[in-house]
């Protein structure tokens, strides 16, 4: 019987798999505390994420990018998930909510400009929409663009935007109509040097050291016409569009994550011993490995299927992402509190990654649209009749 948990991959999405499994085992993973320690990626590293195509892995490769389907992107993403969280920040949002917007609706002259770019990882793209008063609640968004002649002029703030520190570029969901609370936002790629844009100091959060995430702020910052993202009005729509790609690679990255812990912990109950034996030899640790096991490989099927049906059932990519997204999220969570238990004091301690981890995996639950959100989404859905049992 085969070992590997996913044998309905194809050969070429195996080896893309294996072949980012290794660079991540070999080169990343042993970097993870000294990261959390200095609040830094190195920069070799960088340079190997960037000759893996890991900042383009979801771009066309007219575009510069790899071209992979998502669920080719999302296998990446789970295998980045067993090194420091701040490789994913600095890549993976790169490639979905960073620059999806430009990618299906600018225009062909800020794709030149901005996609090749971004997806070599010359240049980071980081998504700013969230503000102070304007959390899950997207619509109500304040930050304004206004129309002068040939240009806009954005005035606002946003908050806890990831890559901010480190970002070449912006795309901003700002208000063009004040009357109009979801069709009146429109997007914008705002460049990192642009007068009147101001990055706040790092915000200090409870994990993702090496990463960044920032307030700016937006103060009379003119912009050309040629900037917006598609029409006028069409921000919320772009806007939700980078949350699917971004929700769906979260479910993948929760799937990595669990299965990395799951490991470690298969380690600690074979190699620790307790009252003259292996804890392995232990039913109750036994049982609580098979709930364990349980719950990654259900995860890493939905983190599969999401991508799967993100590829083929485009009509449905919001509710499939958004249910991923709920599902994984309080999985991932689950697997880090019952994996720091087994590891005991030790799990609790700084010097073993458990505790890192379990840190890192709270956030899932709330960026990109919290839990409570995904239930909205999904739940919209759910009270429709049902489908034809043939539909996808």
């Amino acid at each position: 019987m085969s070992t590997d948990p996913s044998p309905y991959l194809d050969p070429a999405l195996r080896s893309w798999r294996d072949q980012v499994r290794e660079l991540v085992q070999s080169e990343l993973v042993p970097l993870s505390a000294q990261i959390e320690r200095e609040g830094r990626i190195p920069e070799r590293s960088l340079a190997l994420l960037r000759s893996a195509g890991l900042f383009g892995t979801h771009t066309p490769a007219e575009w510069g990018g790899l071209g992979l389907s998502m669920l080719g992107s999302c296998l990446a993403i789970e295998e980045l998930a067993a090194a420091h969280i701040a490789f994913y920040y600095t890549c993976g949002v790169n490639v979905h909510i960073g620059s999806k917007a430009v990618e299906h609706a600018g225009s062909e002259e800020l794709k030149r400009r901005f996609l090749p770019p971004l997806a070599r990882g010359e240049m980071i793209a980081s998504l700013a929409m969230t503000e102070p008063g304007a959390g899950s609640d997207a619509a109500g968004i304040a930050t304004s663009a206004r129309r002068e002649a040939d240009r806009y002029v954005l005035n606002g703030r946003k908050i806890f935007i990831t890559n901010a520190q480190i970002a070449g570029c912006f795309t901003v969901i700002a208000r063009t109509d004040a009357d109009d609370r979801r069709g009146g936002l429109s997007a914008f790629v705002v460049e990192r040097d642009r007068p009147g844009l101001a990055v706040g100091p790092a915000m200090d959060m409870l994990a993702g050291s090496g990463s960044f995430h920032n307030e700016l702020l937006f103060e009379d910052c003119a912009i050309p016409l040629g900037n917006r993202i598609g029409r006028e009005g069409q921000g919320f729509e772009l806007a939700l569009l980078c949350l699917d790609h971004g929700r769906t690679h979260w479910a993948a990255w929760c799937s990595g994550l669990a299965s990395e812990m799951l490991a470690l912990a298969q380690a600690r109950v074979a190699s620790r011993r307790q009252f003259g034996a292996a804890l392995a030899e232990n039913q109750a640790v036994q049982w609580k490995l098979a709930d364990l096991a349980t719950e990654v490989h259900r995860g890493r099927l939905v983190a599969h299927d999401a991508a799967w049906r993100f590829d083929h059932d485009p009509a449905r990519r919001r509710h499939w992402a958004a249910m991923a997204k709920l599902a994984n999220a309080d999985m991932v969570f689950r697997v880090a509190d019952e994996v720091l238990q087994l590891f005991g004091g030790y799990g609790y301690c700084r010097d073993h990654p458990i505790e890192r981890m379990w840190r890192e995996s709270r956030v899932v639950r709330i960026l990109d649209g919290t839990s409570e959100m995904m239930r909205q989404v999904v739940g919209r859905e759910a009270v429709r009749p049902p489908r034809d049992a043939g539909a996808a």
